[in-house]
């Protein structure tokens, strides 16, 4: 029975896929990123126009069964369209299966008393790790970063805010993802100060650099999303998602100039990094900052 239900929850997941696809390639920067007039009409080839009919809508099945090309023109079709949907549909079945997990609530629970709120969580991050797909494809690809997008997690942010706010029962570290060692860091044990908190500094900090560099370091976008990622992880959370992204931002950048690829004046968008950040965070902050205090011959009880 379970098995089944996460094999739906990945198709699920596809499907949300095929719908983020749309979205990127559809979007022009400075219009709307939702807007249903571009959402809108069937798909086609991005070569040749050709519509396309519904065995090639299939998500990930129908870029392997066209051996990744279009039937009609024979063009290349771009990977970004299975790699989007496995990422979604991985999305759907890793985040719930982790949730669970982290916070030793079995997914079958749904119909006890006092569990409803673990599934609402559930759906709210699944939501953000949609939005973060997003914003790292869109700001690859055209060197921004939609303000919904940002508005989006903010939104959902608040919502886990509330969530932890109503079940101030468990410790105000139970829903840090770096766990007992959030206290070495934290500036306080209440929930908003602490989300506040990471949204100040993470704005703050972006905001310094992009006046400091007059936008040619990172751009404004980066900025506001630094303000609604740290809302949403809180401090000192937004703090590992920060030196993660600094960290493999540079090694990236780095191996380009070495390969010639980017020179020291071409810009490298800062968006995905954030994400990668945020993903590491969120599934291995606490096995990471374990890592460190071991790596220093530390230990914390």
């Amino acid at each position: 029975m379970s098995y089944w239900i996460y094999f739906f929850l990945f198709l699920l997941g596809l499907s949300a896929g095929s719908f983020l696809n749309v979205s990127i390639f559809r979007y022009q920067p400075g219009a709307s990123l939702f807007d249903l007039k571009k959402l809108g009409g069937r798909s086609h080839c991005p070569h040749c126009g050709q519509l396309l009919s519904w065995p090639e809508l299939i998500p990930l099945f129908s870029f392997f069964w066209q051996k990744g090309k279009c039937r009609h023109c024979g063009k290349k079709i771009s990977w970004q369209y299975p790699l989007v949907e496995f990422l979604s549909g991985l999305v759907f079945l890793v985040v719930p299966i982790y949730l669970s997990s982290l916070y030793k609530i079995s997914f079958w629970q749904f119909f006890l008393s006092g569990k409803h709120w673990f599934y609402g969580l559930i759906f709210v991050w699944l939501l953000i790790f949609l939005i973060w797909i997003l914003t790292a494809f869109i700001d690859k690809r055209y060197y921004l970063i939609p303000s919904e997008l940002n508005w989006g997690l903010f939104i959902l942010g608040l919502i886990i805010v509330l969530i932890q706010f109503f079940h101030q029962n468990f410790s105000p570290y139970f829903f840090s993802f770096l766990r007992h060692y959030a206290l070495l860091f934290s500036f306080s044990s209440n929930i908003f100060l602490i989300h506040l908190s990471g949204a100040l500094i993470g704005g703050l900090f972006f905001g310094l650099i992009y006046f400091l560099t007059r936008g040619r370091a990172m751009g404004f976008g980066d900025v506001k999303l630094a303000l609604a990622s740290g809302w949403l992880f809180g401090w000192p959370d937004f703090g590992l998602v920060m030196a993660l992204a600094f960290i493999f931002g540079g090694i990236w950048s780095l191996i380009l100039i070495l390969f010639k690829k980017k020179s020291l004046k071409d810009k490298l968008p800062f968006g995905p990094f954030l994400v990668l950040g945020m993903v590491l965070t969120f599934f291995f902050g606490y096995q990471i900052i374990e890592i460190y205090f071991h790596f220093l011959s530390l230990e914390f009880l």
